[in-house]
């Protein structure tokens, strides 16, 4: 009996959310504009953080961009301002508390209260977990899980 109750209190949200998608099918939601907006990127050296600048760079944000590898932010800074993007870029340890609260400063203070964070930075090691040394995994913790803390 409980299962038929159930049945029947599903139904009526089943055919109002289907409706629901239908409708936003050919009305779609209108979508939010970034031109402008200072976005912060960490991690965008390479891959994703990359990727994610070169998005926003196309949309005409204000990019900040943040890694600890200096040549390969320095590639996605040329290309963000050959799409168009005012580009600025920090050298930035993510494992270190300090660096992230001193380069936040200079942010805030050169740039501006930063409107949208991609908190994209990571560290990966290849090695299952009993081949990973000791520091390697302080740092994957350090950068992948503490550095959201202190942003």
């Amino acid at each position: 009996m409980k299962f038929l109750l159930d049945i029947l209190l599903l139904l009526p949200l089943l055919i109002v959310c289907s409706l629901e998608s239908f409708v936003k099918l050919f009305i779609p939601k209108r979508r939010k504009s970034v031109t402008g907006e200072i976005v912060l990127i960490t991690g965008a050296g390479h891959g994703i953080g990359r990727l994610t600048a070169y998005e926003f760079a196309k949309l005409k944000s204000k990019l900040v961009l943040w890694d600890i590898n200096k040549h390969g932010l320095e590639e996605t800074a040329a290309k963000c301002k050959g799409l168009g993007a005012k580009v600025h870029t920090f050298v930035v340890d993510c494992s270190n508390r300090e660096d992230i609260y001193s380069s936040a400063k200079k942010v805030k203070a050169e740039i501006g209260d930063v409107s949208i964070l991609v908190n994209n930075a990571g560290v990966v090691y290849t090695s299952d977990l009993f081949a990973t040394q000791d520091p390697q995994i302080e740092k994957t913790f350090e950068v992948n899980v503490l550095a959201h803390f202190w942003r």
